[in-house]
């Protein structure tokens, strides 16, 4: 572009010069003819080839404003006339305005052996000195730059050169880069291998290690649970020993009395109307009946610890089953009811169990809290739910559990009781049920004469 701009350049440099020549030379001093005047148009040829000599020029016209040739270095082109409507160059040299083109072609589209610039010019009359008056004509100028091609072609060469170069140069530089990538890629790869194959033989290991630790946890659970057993059995023998020894030992006591009383009485037949020998004997048989009793009650409770009954599982509301749990508990008139305060979830606390287990869980953390306060205190009972679980929680502000005994409270006779006032039965029988339930329950006191709360949780009906 920058070739074709210095050409134009020199078109616009050229022509103006050759116009003042031409005036200066032909037109002025004489009228001018070139159609009827040979020697005219001769004289003009000659100037005009004088002009052009060694340049570049391949061929020159000039046009009257209508467009017709009036003259030409090529003699057969004058005469002939120039479509105005087609050449817009042409249209606008008319108006004053310089105007060019690039041809690889001529008009009949055959293709020229030399690459030409087109130029439409306006031509002015001038004055002596030079000056520009009215425009009378076009002058068409044809430049070879061909040489111009040339030297593009050759910076176009140069450029596609540098170009490829620096493509190959860049080509050449990623492909080293991808190289080395691809190296360390290879490298990484074998490495995390390794590190896999390393990793997998370490698992393996550690997997046998922990299958052995395994198996020696479980033999050593096996012999714990034996251990756990043996200690409950002895526990179990150790209390039940004791609960039962004692009634019985009375019940022993008094019917040694009564025997040596009646055999007293049968050998010496003394005493038969003594009333005061006879008066000792209804005691004596109501300590029996109500020590065996006793015993019954014991072994009765031993029996539903260690063979519960099937539950009955159904949906039940868990505020109505403490609500009927705690009706019952109020007509037990031995039992005295202190301040008890119920807060039961407004909303409905639902659960799957059964109800007369639950009443029987719930009966025995009441009677233990009226045990725990002696006639005084409060005691509160609250249920909620807490997102997938229903809680129960009952506390009391009674005598409170030393801190060593909260891990003991739940093993069968267990009891802080004084002798014939608990089987310790209770809580392991409502461990029990609730662990039937898919449920937990736990103990909190915060030390001797601060109270207790046992908290049930069961899993709530979504």
């Amino acid at each position: 572009q920058a070739l074709i701009k210095q050409s134009e350049e020199y078109a616009h440099y050229f022509i103006p010069h050759l116009n003042y020549e031409i005036y200066k030379d032909l037109l002025l001093p004489a009228k001018i003819d070139l159609e009827n005047n040979r020697k005219q148009f001769e004289k003009l040829d000659k100037i005009v080839r004088e002009r052009v000599y060694g340049l570049k020029i391949k061929k020159l016209c000039l046009y009257d404003l209508e467009g017709r040739i009036i003259y030409s270095t090529a003699p057969e082109h004058v005469g002939s006339t120039l479509d105005r409507g087609v050449d817009k160059k042409f249209g606008l040299a008319v108006r004053g305005i310089p105007a060019s083109a690039l041809y690889l072609e001529d008009s009949k589209g055959a293709f020229l052996m030399e690459t030409v610039l087109e130029t439409y010019y306006p031509f002015y009359e001038m004055t002596d000195d030079g000056s520009k008056k009215n425009q009378v004509g076009v002058m068409k100028i044809y430049q070879d730059i061909s040489c111009m091609n040339a030297q593009i072609t050759r910076s176009y060469q140069k450029a596609i050169i540098i170009a490829g170069s620096a493509m190959g140069i860049l080509f050449l530089v990623l492909f080293l880069v991808v190289l080395k990538a691809v190296k360390i890629i290879n490298m990484r790869t074998k490495q995390l291998i390794d590190a896999r194959n390393t990793l997998e033989q370490k698992v393996e290991e550690r997997t046998l290690e922990i299958r052995e630790a395994y198996k020696k946890l479980q033999y050593t659970q096996r012999k714990l649970i034996q251990s756990e057993k043996l200690a409950s059995i002895g526990t179990l023998v150790t209390g039940l020993a004791h609960e039962i020894n004692n009634p019985l030992a009375s019940v022993a006591s008094c019917a040694e009395g009564l025997t040596g009383r009646l055999i007293t009485i049968l050998e010496h037949k003394e005493g038969c109307n003594d009333k005061e020998e006879w008066e000792v004997f209804p005691e004596y048989l109501k300590i029996i009946c109500d020590e065996t009793y006793r015993c019954k009650t014991i072994i009765s409770n031993l029996l539903n610890f260690s063979r519960q009954s099937e539950p009955e599982f159904t949906r039940i509301d868990i505020n109505r089953v403490v609500g009927d749990t705690l009706s019952v508990v109020r007509h037990q008139s031995q039992i005295k009811m202190q301040n008890i305060q119920l807060n039961l979830s407004e909303e409905p606390c639902e659960v799957i169990g059964d109800p007369q287990q639950l009443k029987q869980v719930f009966m025995n953390l009441i009677i233990n809290a009226l045990h725990a306060t002696e006639d005084h205190g409060d005691i509160s009972i609250s249920t909620c739910q807490k997102q997938t679980v229903v809680q129960v929680i009952v506390k009391d502000s009674g005598m409170g559990i030393k801190p060593e005994h909260l891990d003991k409270i739940f093993d069968p006779f267990f009891t802080t009781k004084p002798t014939g006032k608990g089987t310790g039965l209770g809580l392991a029988i409502c461990y029990g049920i609730i662990d039937i339930h898919n449920g937990r329950i736990e103990a909190h006191s915060e030390g001797p004469g601060k109270g207790a709360t046992f908290t049930v949780t069961l899993p709530s009906v979504t």
